[in-house]
């Protein structure tokens, strides 16, 4: 029998290494991706059975990349806030026009999937309410707004033959190939690596919805396969177990490592607050059994704590290698 088709746009970064691992023999997979993270032919040698692309988004991905695709993922772009605010035309080029550009050429090439890695932020402030998928985006930042803009006008390519889905991440965090320590859960736990203490901007009290990217990659395949006719197309992706407030995220902190100590930047408030709600997955998926905050830092401490490496790295911040290129 033969395999559906799969283009991970984007397949080689923070998300994509995770996901590749999930997939392996078991789906024919097409990775595109600019590479700027990892060397493509180190890549290939670990993953002989995945074909993978050199190129960027903006200027090299063609309709010849979606012959016979049967499904595309896309998780390209620049994927924070500080990456975004650098450079905001490129941000618009890259996460919107582009965003754009690949759905076209997906459906005019007959593509029946399209999987977007969209985010939670594009709600904003809403304070202590409890947001849904229903709830009005007030997108604050470049990074939000790209998602929430490209978000918007791709589900208007939603069709019988043409299933768009778009899968709002909560905050990132956890154990990935391609490390990153610039996602709050995961700048924490190098900090306690490197024998520093945490700071907490602000008086902490703001809301943070947290999932593990191995979740999201389990989330992915999970759309992937999925069969039936979907009744939503946007979906936020986490748990409720992971809503916390970031001075509760500290003080899990000080629970795991007893010696350490929380600083406070009453100078750098961060007024973004957001606590989302995931029923809408659950009743597709289980999400219960998701990687809970206190596995998920143990995981990186455990992983990092003997190895002698250079945290300080670009490789590690989508900002530096934005800066470098």
């Amino acid at each position: 029998m033969k395999k559906n088709k799969y283009l991970i746009i984007g397949g080689a970064g923070y998300i994509g290494l995770v996901l590749l691992d999930l997939l392996r023999q078991d789906y024919e997979i097409v990775v595109f991706d600019n590479f700027f993270f990892n060397k493509v032919d180190d890549l290939k040698k670990k993953y002989k059975n995945i074909k993978f692309i050199k190129g960027d988004i903006n200027t090299d991905i063609k309709s010849k990349h979606f012959k016979n695709v049967n499904t595309v993922i896309h998780l390209a772009g620049l994927a924070n806030d500080p990456s975004s605010d650098y450079n905001p035309n490129n941000t618009v080029l890259t996460n919107h026009i582009s965003t754009i550009k690949i759905a076209k050429l997906a459906k005019n090439n007959k593509v029946k999937k399209f999987i977007y890695a969209s985010s939670c932020s594009v709600y904003g402030d809403h304070g202590k309410k409890l947001i849904n998928e229903n709830t009005i985006e007030r997108p604050l930042t470049v990074y939000a707004l790209s998602k929430f803009s490209s978000e918007k006008e791709i589900l208007k390519f939603n069709s019988k033959s043409f299933n768009v889905i778009s899968l709002r991440f909560a905050t990132l965090f956890g154990l990935s190939k391609r490390m990153r320590f610039d996602l709050g859960v995961n700048t924490m736990t190098k900090n306690v690596l490197q024998g520093k203490n945490i700071i907490v901007n602000g008086d902490g009290k703001q809301y943070r919805s947290f999932v593990h990217v191995k979740d999201v990659a389990k989330s992915i395949i999970f759309f992937m396969n999925y069969k039936k006719k979907l009744r939503y197309n946007v979906f936020n992706i986490g748990a409720k177990k992971n809503n916390v407030k970031i001075i509760e995220l500290a003080k899990l902190f000080e629970k795991i490592f007893p010696k350490l100590k929380i600083n406070k930047n009453l100078k750098n408030f961060d007024f973004r607050s957001y606590e989302v709600n995931f029923d809408r997955l659950n009743q597709l998926m289980n999400n219960k059994n998701f990687i809970t905050l206190k596995e998920g830092i143990t995981e990186i401490y455990d992983h990092y704590k003997s190895k002698k490496i250079n945290f300080n790295s670009k490789i590690y911040y989508n900002l530096r290698i934005v800066k470098s290129k």
